[in-house]
């Protein structure tokens, strides 16, 4: 460490080479700006590799799926009667006119006479009819189809699908409004325009809500001009920096990647607190401006260095997630803290140097002490009470579940919300999963695979969790036909002709079977689908058929891999600062300790998250993947200033000592973390709102570890031990 302490203070005496290398390197990282992918979807969570995602596309690819974007108008009376069908034509017409949309079909087709006067296939009652008017008639669907050409006089595809879906919604509320109609816009184009939306709603209020705490602290905790110049600059700079190697690696950005900046911005302000309050202290006691910045910073360098690591280490863990937008979150993270760091040592420093210390330094919190020294002095009932609460907590985060539902992100007067739970009232609902039959020579369907189909229909449809079942056998019953001649029908005509595209392919080699279930969480969509395969593997030996595909299904397998990853990379997380300790100190005791200050705040916030009705989900899970590299910070900068077990009799007032000097300063970065990660609470995305209650809490509840509960077990661990000794 004395070379790294060296070089510290060599860049400070030639200061040119660090800035120019800073400039060159924001220079970079602003001219691949343009390469930053802003263009989110949902579907972005999704690995372009994961197996089942890939036959998901590859099934959307060969059925012409008309689920993307449905626009559902409802009213009080019958859609069936002759006064509607003008006005229900002219509106559609006028959404033909927008440039941005292909075509228009669903309910407007009947109404038209396309969908009853077939050329080859006839119906006595159209098999799909049910699925554009609701039974009772009061609702009914209409199919868009956007032109995707459109998008490229936009700068984003995103952008476009806002403009273009904010046009669509404004015409039909201006259409029928007047008339007392209601439209909703759902589908997956409903469902990336609210996610957009979203995204925008988060940037523009974390933004001004990060300046707000940046202000706030300097207002009441530094009051130091230049140290809160310095840390803005580091902030900016580290932010560029990010950016920029998100944008040169092209990384996949979502959502949750618009918490990213508040992450870097309250881990720089609260790693560079270490800093600032050793040079007040030291400026305290009588010592130049110089002199207080080489106590800071050699007081600093092994626990800033130690806690930068591990911080670094348990972002990188994120990258153990199987969604593409979390192994970004994680990398950008750790990233900006390794940035952080090398700027905290160095323009921080330099910047640092200029200022003019003045008695009013800011405030402090001195009264944390008297907290710790009350609460030690009844040892016996606060290792009775942890020890209670925690068995207490191990049973109720042993209740907990997964119950990730990707639909139910948003809040619940959110347009995408209503719209769902008016698709859930009037139709089958938007919980989608299909099954691709197909004949095991790769020829034409044949018999054998009709027959087969009907068989699956009939087990699917005796389900509880089967609302509705479709399949190219309702085109059969419908028309009266044979399958025999269903079959001669197939052999003369195209797909187009029988206009079957939505659940025959091409090929003709394979039929599509879809599912409508109800609501369900991730743990009863995956024990439907292992139902359903036991079937099938009795079952379907004539035949070929694919998994499931759906997009609940996949996030579903998405939030129970990212649980299963994140856990595992929180226990080697544990795990590794456990060691890391004991080696650092040469005693397993600090190994132990540090386990314990680490372990049991999240253990107690779960447990609270339990008790209140929380479940495991997307943004639940990288609260275990991420918090440990957060909370860690405290608890090496309290551990490796504790004097280590040497026999000293003065071992007690040491203690003291070196906590007078750091429970102010945690506890003024606790309440800049927990500010910074409450600025998420003003999110409209779920995911995002979780994590930011989960982080907070977790901050908050190892701060109380730290100053209750650290300074009673070294006593007891440590000291009583040197005792008996």
């Amino acid at each position: 460490m004395g070379l790294h302490t060296r070089t510290v203070w060599a860049v400070q005496r030639h200061p040119l080479a660090l800035f120019v290398s800073i400039i060159f390197l924001s220079l970079l990282s602003l001219f691949g700006l343009h390469r930053l992918n802003l263009d989110v979807n949902f579907s972005d969570y999704f690995s372009p590799t994961d197996p089942q995602f890939v036959a998901f596309k590859q099934m959307n690819n060969s059925f012409d799926r008309h689920d993307q974007l449905w626009l559902l108008l409802e009213r009080e009376q019958d859609w069936r009667e002759v006064a509607l069908s003008q006005p229900l034509q002219n509106f559609v017409e006028q959404l033909e006119g927008n440039p941005n949309v292909l075509s228009v079909q669903g309910y407007n087709q009947f109404l038209q006479g396309d969908a009853r006067t077939e050329r080859i296939l006839n119906y006595k009652k159209h098999p799909r009819l049910a699925s554009v008017l609701s039974e009772n008639g009061q609702a009914i669907l209409l199919q868009l189809k956007l032109n995707e050409a459109e998008s490229k006089a936009f700068a984003t595809r995103s952008l476009w699908l806002m403009s273009t879906l904010d046009d669509i919604n404004a015409e039909a509320h201006a259409f029928w409004q007047p008339v007392k109609v209601n439209s909703y816009l759902n589908g997956t184009h409903a469902l990336n325009w609210q996610y957009a939306k979203v995204l925008r709603h988060d940037l523009l209020w974390f933004a001004p809500s990060l300046l707000g705490i940046i202000f706030l602290m300097a207002m009441l905790f530094i009051r130091q001009k230049m140290w809160i110049a310095a840390l803005c600059l580091n902030c900016v700079i580290t932010l560029i920096l990010t950016l920029g190697m998100a944008a040169w690696l092209q990384l996949t950005l979502a959502a949750i990647s618009a918490f990213v900046p508040v992450i870097i911005v309250t881990l720089a302000l609260a790693y560079a607190s270490h800093l600032y309050f050793a040079w007040r202290g030291a400026i305290k006691l009588g010592k130049s401006n110089l002199q207080a910045l080489e106590q800071s910073v050699s007081v600093n360098q092994a626990p800033l260095f130690y806690s930068t690591l591990t911080t670094i280490f348990g972002f990188c863990l994120l990258m153990f997630s199987p969604s593409p937008p979390i192994q970004s979150f994680g990398l950008l993270v750790a990233f900006a803290v390794l940035c952080n760091y090398l700027l905290s040592l160095t323009t921080l420093i330099y910047f640092a140097g200029f200022s003019k210390p003045t008695k009013q330094i800011g405030v402090n919190f001195g009264s944390v002490l008297s907290l710790a020294q009350n609460n030690v002095k009844r040892p016996n009932s606060v290792i009775f009470g942890i020890v209670l609460l925690s068995i207490l907590s191990l049973m109720s985060v042993s209740k907990l579940t997964l119950n990730d539902d990707p639909l139910g992100y948003f809040e619940s007067n959110n347009p995408f919300t209503l719209s769902s739970q008016k698709m859930r009232q009037y139709f089958a609902g938007i919980n989608l999963q299909h099954y691709v039959v197909s004949s095991k020579s790769g020829v034409r369907l044949d018999k054998v695979e009709l027959t087969f189909i009907y068989k699956f229909a009939r087990f699917l449809k005796a389900q509880a969790e089967v609302n509705k079942v479709q399949h190219l056998g309702d085109w059969v019953k419908s028309a009266g036909i044979g399958q025999n001649q269903f079959k001669r029908l197939l052999s003369e005509n195209s797909v187009e002709q029988l206009r079957l595209q939505s659940e025959l392919a091409q090929l003709k080699n394979a039929s599509l079977v879809t599912l409508y279930l109800v609501p369900m969480t991730a743990m009863e969509l995956v024990a439907f689908e292992a139902k359903v395969k036991t079937w099938l593997d009795t079952n379907a030996g004539s035949v070929d058929v694919s998994p499931p595909l759906g997009s609940n299904l996949l996030f579903a397998h998405l939030s129970i891999d990212n649980a299963n990853n994140m856990l595992m990379s929180f226990g080697v997380a544990l795990l590794a600062l456990a060691a890391l300790l004991s080696m650092l100190k040469r005693s397993f005791i600090f190994g132990l300790m540090g386990l314990l200050l680490n372990f049991l705040p999240l253990l107690w916030v779960f447990a609270l998250w339990q008790l209140n009705g929380g479940f495991i989900s997307l943004g639940t899970a990288v609260v275990l993947g991420m918090m440990l590299g957060v909370i860690v910070d405290d608890t090496l900068h309290l551990m490796l200033k504790l004097p280590s077990k040497d026999g000293s009799d003065n071992n007690n007032a040491m203690m003291w000592d070196a906590l007078s000097k750091v429970l102010p300063v945690i506890t003024f970065t606790t309440l800049t973390i927990a500010l910074g990660f409450a600025i998420g609470l003003m999110s409209d995305f779920t995911p995002i709102s979780q994590l930011s209650l989960l982080s907070c809490l977790v901050v908050l509840f190892a701060w109380g570890f730290d100053v209750l509960m650290l300074p009673v077990l070294y006593q007891r661990w440590v000291l009583r031990k040197e005792h008996a000794e």
